[in-house]
């Protein structure tokens, strides 16, 4: 069984908290943590969580706090839209950033000295780490396990809390697929997901799956980008990747295998595919987080 995290550090400390008086409507949208131990204490940090009125409130206490706070501590990180609150406070200026997928698109608009990326779950620039979605800040907590304490840690923590893997930052935001359906109002559109996960094997299109949904090529491209946020070959190889990670994990398959029954034309493809979204070979993801007998 994997060693636990060693024990004997002094129980951390809250810092402080001038921003989060009773009376302060920073209370309405935000929670600020910083943790405080020994002066050899691995997890001296910020980690910022926020509510969606983080979108239009900040406050000026907060941010003020945040500024003088985050260059003496050794990580700054956010949790879905906290990077906005990071953003206003001027901390995450020209650096790599994500958030839910959902306000992306806002980001880009408001603060125009970061560079967003759309994909990734979780991102890390310096000492700063931002991340897509709730359940992202929990593969974002593992990796910094992993980062201080090393993977035999991380890979105790994941079982005792019966998570399966940690996934490594640079995946897509796979849970785009499922949130998108739901705001979805044209039931065609909402049905083609789980139409195309069952028909990795088929040819996958713009006519085929233009004719899924009754529409014509043109109408339907254009109407996927609006839903989907990408253009409908990306989808396509994004599912087939999330298909072939799914069976890396089992490691039941040879790569070959993976290829014919994800659709890919054949191992070569695959791997480019493969590399291309999660920043890894088939073969490293396998052997980083396949199940091991």
């Amino acid at each position: 069984m994997s060693p636990l995290p060693p024990r004997g550090l002094p129980p951390a400390k809250p810092f402080p908290k001038p921003v989060l008086r009773q009376n302060s409507p920073t209370l309405n949208f935000a929670r600020v943590t910083m943790l405080q131990a020994s002066p050899h204490c691995l997890f001296k940090r910020i980690c910022l969580l926020a509510k969606d009125s983080s979108l239009e409130h900040q406050s000026a206490e907060l941010l003020q706090w945040l500024r003088k706070r985050a260059s003496h501590v050794r990580r700054v990180a956010s949790v879905c839209t906290g990077a906005f609150i990071l953003a206003a406070a001027g901390v995450l200026d020209g650096r790599r950033v994500t958030t839910h997928w959902r306000y992306l698109d806002f980001l880009i608009k408001r603060y125009k000295h970061l560079q967003v990326e759309r994909d990734p779950i979780f991102i890390k620039d310096g000492k700063f780490y931002t991340t897509a979605g709730v359940s992202a800040g929990i593969d974002l907590a593992l990796a910094l396990v992993e980062e201080d304490l090393g993977h035999e840690v991380a890979a105790s923590v994941a079982r005792e809390l019966v998570l399966f893997l940690r996934r490594p930052g640079s995946q897509a935001q796979y849970s785009i697929l499922l949130a998108q359906q739901a705001t979805m109002s044209d039931a065609r559109m909402r049905d083609l997901p789980a139409h195309a996960e069952s028909h990795l094997t088929h040819k996958l299109d713009v006519n085929t799956l233009a004719a899924f949904v009754a529409m014509s090529p043109r109408t339907f491209a254009r109407q996927f980008e609006g839903n989907f946020g990408t253009t409908p070959a990306r989808w396509v190889r994004s599912l087939r990747v999330e298909a072939a990670r799914q069976h890396l994990e089992s490691r039941n398959l040879s790569l070959k295998e993976i290829a014919r029954v994800t659709g890919f034309r054949d191992e070569q493809a695959l791997r480019r595919a493969f590399v291309q979204q999660m920043k890894m070979t088939p073969k490293e993801y396998r052997e980083r987080f396949g199940v091991r007998e």
